[in-house]
């Protein structure tokens, strides 16, 4: 009994002593933003303006006021910045972007302000929806129900000073609710679903996936060039109604290589901003049989052989052209075993599927390899 009397005695005079007024005074109490105002640069582009107004209706919701909206200021404090305004900057607590990645984003609490902003497009609106769940905490549910607990008599915050790098360039949970709203997705900094500007559009890196049904189409060379395609049981699969599901090229054809990078290259060039091309398998087992391909199969173990061979080579062609963007090929089915020898380049990427995996256990069956990421 003595020992925690003692214990109360010092937990009174601790909370007496320590200059607690100096640390409300270097954060913010969230409960008492009497008087603040969101202050948003004129020259925001839409995802910053669009985040300015998810932090204040949000807000609003937490604690029953709504923060005015302002370009422009006389005052030194009392703001929650959005963005990485002239003024912001200005700040004993401002910051540069100019270094920022796309969704590298700061967060800093200090002075009676409060600066959110980040790199250009998505970072100001990701920070704003970390502020929002870590310091007020918000939960994006679903996308008709986001939960918004009220702030309460005292919630002091700060300071603060975060600076945060997404790890992934690129992250997509393929559900249907979020595909079908880019809001949503943005909330949960999905960065993979198009949607209007304000969300901040989406990141450069695309899913890798299947393409060589669009790349080189059995309709368009298969009657004239059948050796284009995959011999199986000593037949080339040139005539089929649907090449993603009933065949897949000759993949040691120069003709095919040609066509194939032809093909990537003026995808390349109808879409500048992307940071990737797929170059894959398509969906089916029915990889090529011939006398050349088995060799190089047989040599390196696995069907990968061929085909990472072939990847590689257009890749190499890419290069000259567009040093940054990378190809990508699935390792999936018949191409996960990784080849004996064969490395991939430095521009290529692969992607694991492991779609058959058990997902009720954490073993990973045995047959499944992580050639590279």
């Amino acid at each position: 009994m003595r020992r925690r009397i003692l214990l109360a005695t010092w937990i009174v005079l601790l909370t007496l002593c320590c200059p607690v007024g100096a640390v409300v005074s270097q954060g913010v109490d969230l409960a008492a933003l009497d008087g603040w105002d969101i202050l948003v640069a004129p020259d925001a582009i839409p995802s910053e303006s669009f985040a300015a107004e998810e932090f204040q209706r949000y807000v609003a919701k937490a604690t029953g006021r709504t923060l005015p909206m302002v370009t422009n200021s006389d005052r030194s404090d009392r703001h929650v910045f959005i963005g990485p305004g002239e003024l912001m900057r200005s700040t004993r607590l401002g910051f540069v972007v100019d270094e920022f990645g796309p969704e590298d984003l700061r967060i800093v609490v200090r002075d009676r302000n409060v600066a959110i902003a980040g790199g250009r497009p998505r970072g100001t609106l990701y920070g704003v929806y970390v502020f929002l769940e870590d310091y007020f905490g918000v939960r994006f549910l679903t996308a008709d129900h986001t939960h918004v607990p009220p702030v309460g008599r005292w919630r002091v915050v700060g300071p603060v000073d975060r600076f945060y790098h997404p790890p992934l360039e690129m992250r997509w949970s393929y559900y249907g609710e979020i595909n079908r709203n880019p809001g949503f997705a943005a909330q949960l900094r999905i960065n993979a679903v198009d949607g209007d500007v304000k969300f901040g559009g989406r990141a450069r890196q695309r899913l890798i996936s299947h393409s060589f049904h669009r790349q080189i189409p059995s309709s368009t060379y298969g009657k004239a060039h059948p050796e284009y395609y995959c011999l199986r049981e000593g037949k080339r699969l040139a005539q089929v109604d649907n090449d993603a599901r009933e065949n897949e090229p000759c993949l040691t054809s120069p003709d095919v290589l040609r066509i194939v990078t032809e093909s990537v290259l003026a995808e390349i060039n109808a879409h500048p901003d992307a940071a990737n091309v797929s170059v894959s398998q398509n969906d089916n087992a029915k990889y090529c049989t011939c006398p050349k391909c088995a060799a190089l199969d047989k040599r390196e173990g696995t069907p990968m052989g061929s085909l990472l061979t072939f990847v590689n080579a257009v890749a190499d062609a890419v290069a000259e052209k567009h040093p940054d963007v990378k190809i990508g090929t699935l390792s999936y089915w018949y191409s996960r075993r990784p080849p004996a020898t064969i490395r991939p380049r430095p521009n290529v990427q692969i992607q694991l599927c492991s779609i058959e995996c058990c997902l009720m256990r954490c073993r990973v069956p045995r047959s499944v390899t992580v050639v590279r990421v």
